[in-house]
């Protein structure tokens, strides 16, 4: 049997070795380490999170914060490295870097999962989520100087390959629809619920697009009337760059 002494010990070692990796992920050592365990530890530990509810509000508060620096950040680097594109453009590449998806994919390069003592909560959202608390830290331990320097090396320099990006289609719906802006085709979409099955909680959304005067139809499925929607236009989208290799080869 453990006593209660032996269960502390333990749970401080378990601290001691996450602050330890956290601090791996940072570079460098911060002054605050208690802020810093009770929010990136505390805050997904279920047994602890139900001793202070203030644990994750103050990460959703890093949260917020680290995604306004890291917008800056980005939008900064971007200007610089792109003096040649507008606004829009810009924007677009922007987008592509700090959406959840890509994100996600560079919290679990940066091994941000391995601070979780809960495994089960490692959703791929949480892990982004996490990159822009941790963003938000570093922004209050070092300011901003330390911060931009943190996101180009660990993040720009690192994870982002800004001409791949570029080519990177980031919304098959978005594309369609300046695509049919500029070809000068009418799109449309009719979305509605297919199937719904309020046992495990879930919907199916079926989406059909229409490209009226080029002969396209096609049908997308998702958990959201946006993912169905989104679906259906990769589908166009493939259909369409099949299409139009026909007509150069004729």
């Amino acid at each position: 049997m453990f006593s209660n002494t032996t269960f502390e010990n333990i749970e401080k070692n378990e601290d001691s070795i996450l602050v330890r990796k956290l601090i791996k992920i940072l570079g460098f050592c911060p002054k605050n380490t208690k802020f810093l365990k009770e929010v990136f530890i505390y805050s997904f530990s279920t047994k602890r999170k139900n001793l202070n509810p203030n644990y994750s509000v103050n990460f959703q508060r890093l949260e917020f914060l680290g995604d306004a620096v890291l917008n800056s950040i980005i939008s900064h680097f971007l200007c610089e490295k792109l003096p040649e594109k507008k606004e829009g453009e810009l924007t677009q590449i922007r987008s592509k870097i700090v959406c959840r998806r890509n994100l996600n994919e560079i919290s679990r390069k940066l091994t941000i999962a391995d601070i979780f003592l809960e495994k089960s909560v490692t959703s791929d959202n949480i892990l982004g989520n996490t990159l822009e608390a941790l963003i938000g830290f570093i922004y209050l331990e070092i300011g901003y100087q330390g911060c931009k320097n943190f996101v180009h090396q660990k993040i720009l320099h690192s994870h982002v390959n800004i001409t791949k990006l570029q080519n990177e289609i980031f919304s098959y719906k978005v594309w369609m629809i300046e695509w049919s802006q500029k070809n000068k085709f009418l799109i449309n979409f009719k979305t509605f619920r297919e199937k719904e099955d309020k046992d495990k909680n879930l919907i199916i959304y079926l989406s059909e697009l229409t490209i009226l005067g080029f002969e396209i139809q096609t049908k997308g499925r998702g958990s959201s009337k946006k993912k169905s929607e989104e679906m259906a236009a990769k589908e166009a989208y493939f259909l369409i760059q099949k299409k139009c290799k026909k007509i150069l080869k004729h």
